[in-house]
């Protein structure tokens, strides 16, 4: 039984369940006013497709990457989840626990499956993570959206991915070394 093949297909399921959640209910007070059901759109029908792109178009790897999967779509479904369940609005700080998980799983997916260095993995998904707190930053201020709290909220989730990547690329380095084969 290939249990990466089931977790993919649920993480897929449950996330096409959050879509349509957010597009049957857009005024629903735990979406209201943050542009979820675009954000989600976009994620479901471009960046969710990333590794099916990678192995069936570009032909990167030999046998489909699950596991590699399954940890990228974990940094959607993470978001897509508080969302569903209202806990960042529920909890004030819940928001540090998918800015630390999805930037640290993001370089090391870049690690791991993309084979880049414990710094490059590092530099870009941080990078990233900058770049979507400044597109949360600029929605906010230009279009009304309300996902940030301030700047505190912006530098505290910046750090808690800082911090999450340094966490879990010195995981990926020390595992590596053990076992010769991860990276």
């Amino acid at each position: 039984m290939n249990w990466g093949l089931i977790v993919n297909i649920l993480i897929r399921l449950s996330v096409l369940y959050f879509l349509g959640e957010v597009l049957l209910f857009p005024d629903d007070l735990r979406f209201a006013g943050k542009a979820i059901p675009i954000r989600n759109f976009i994620i479901v029908v471009s960046l969710s497709l990333l590794f099916p792109f990678f192995y069936f178009i570009k032909k990167r790897w030999k046998h489909y990457p699950f596991w590699w999967d399954n940890l990228y779509l974990s940094i959607f479904w993470l978001d897509m989840f508080g969302n569903s369940f209202n806990l960042y609005d529920t909890y004030f700080y819940f928001d540090l626990i998918p800015h630390f998980h999805s930037t640290a799983a993001l370089a090391v997916v870049l690690l791991g499956a993309f084979g880049m260095s414990f710094w490059g993995g590092v530099g870009l998904a941080n990078i990233i993570h900058l770049l979507l707190e400044a597109q949360e930053y600029y929605t906010d201020v230009f279009l009304g959206t309300h996902n940030v709290r301030g700047l505190f909220d912006t530098i505290n989730d910046l750090m808690a991915g800082v911090l999450g990547t340094l966490i879990y690329g010195t995981i990926v380095l020390v595992l590596a070394k053990k076992r010769r084969n991860i990276i």
